[in-house]
C-alpha cells in the first residue's frame, strides 16, 4: 500500500518489538548522488531501494594529456628551426599495448562540499503517488546552484539511447549512462574544474528509476519496511564511523495516546 507520512504501523500478531511503535514522519530523496536531496511525502521503494535515490550521480575524469614523444618533438622541430638548421625526422613512438578505458570515478561532497548547494528538482507528478507512470514529452530534471546564471534541465526521457562510459564506486565498476556535454560543461563550470572534466551519468540497471525512464521491478513500501529500512541503516552508521551520515527516513517514537 501507498505510504504516507505520519500514518501508523499497522498492529499484527507478531512480538512485540523496538520498532512496533515507530512513526515515520520525514521523507527524502536525493536524486543526484551527493547533492541536496528533496523532501517528499510518499515513496516507492524498488529493489535497489527509493525511486530516484541517486538515480544520478557524478563523475570526474582526467582531460587527456599529449604524448610525451609528441612533446619531444615538437620542442626538438623548434629548437633545429631556431638555429636555420632541418628539424630532424622525430624518432618511431614504441609500440605500447593498447590499455583498457579507466572508469570515471565518483564524486562526492567529501572533496566537493560545495556540491551541498547544488539544488534538484523534479516534476511534482512524477513524485506522486497517483502517478499513472506517462511521463510528459518535455519531463526534466532541474538542477540551479549559486553562480551558475542558468539552470540545467536534464531529459527524464532520454530522444536517443545515452552513450555508455565506464564508472567507479568505490570497488564496484561498471557502465551507465552519459547525459552528455551540456550537463558535463555546467558541472565543471561549477566545480572550477580546469584539469578534469566532471560528466554526470545515469544508473542503467533496475530499480531506481520508473518504467518511463528505465524497467525496474518495483513494489509499494509499508511503515514497517521503511522504518526497518532506517533501523538497519542507524546499525550500520553505529557500528561503522567512517560512515557519512545521510537521512532518507526520518522515524520517531510514537507515544502512548499518539
Amino acid at each position: 500500500r501507498k505510504l504516507d507520512i505520519g500514518k501508523r504501523a499497522k498492529r499484527s500478531t507478531r512480538p512485540r518489538d523496538a520498532m512496533s511503535d515507530v512513526r515515520v514522519s520525514g521523507l527524502t530523496i536525493y536524486p543526484v548522488k551527493s547533492c541536496a536531496g528533496i523532501d517528499v511525502d510518499a515513496v516507492t521503494v524498488t529493489e535497489t531501494g527509493f525511486m530516484y535515490d541517486r538515480a544520478w550521480m557524478l563523475v570526474e575524469s582526467r582531460k587527456p594529456k599529449a604524448r610525451r614523444s609528441e612533446e619531444e618533438a615538437r620542442v626538438s622541430s623548434e629548437s633545429a628551426e631556431t638555429d636555420g638548421g632541418t628539424p630532424p625526422a622525430p624518432p618511431p613512438a614504441p609500440k605500447k599495448r593498447r590499455a583498457k578505458p579507466r572508469a570515471s570515478v565518483f564524486v562526492t561532497q567529501r572533496t566537493e562540499p560545495k556540491l551541498a548547494l547544488v539544488r534538484v528538482k523534479l516534476p511534482s507528478e512524477v513524485l506522486s503517488p497517483s502517478w499513472d507512470g506517462i511521463l510528459p514529452p518535455d519531463a526534466a530534471m532541474t538542477i540551479t546552484a549559486p553562480g551558475m546564471p542558468q539552470a540545467l534541465e536534464v531529459p527524464l526521457a532520454p530522444a536517443s539511447p545515452l552513450p555508455r562510459c565506464k564508472v567507479g564506486v568505490w570497488e564496484w565498476e561498471g557502465l551507465a549512462g552519459d547525459e552528455g556535454s551540456e550537463a558535463s560543461e555546467w558541472f565543471t563550470r561549477y566545480l572550477g574544474k580546469t584539469e578534469s572534466v566532471i560528466r554526470l551519468v545515469r544508473w542503467l540497471g533496475d530499480g531506481a528509476l520508473p518504467p518511463a525512464v528505465a524497467a525496474p521491478a518495483r513494489r509499494t513500501a509499508s511503515i514497517h519496511d521503511l522504518a526497518t529500512l532506517e533501523h538497519k541503516a542507524r546499525t550500520r552508521r553505529a557500528s561503522d564511523p567512517s560512515r557519512r551520515a545521510r537521512r532518507y527516513v526520518l522515524a520517531g517514537a510514537m507515544g502512548a495516546g499518539a
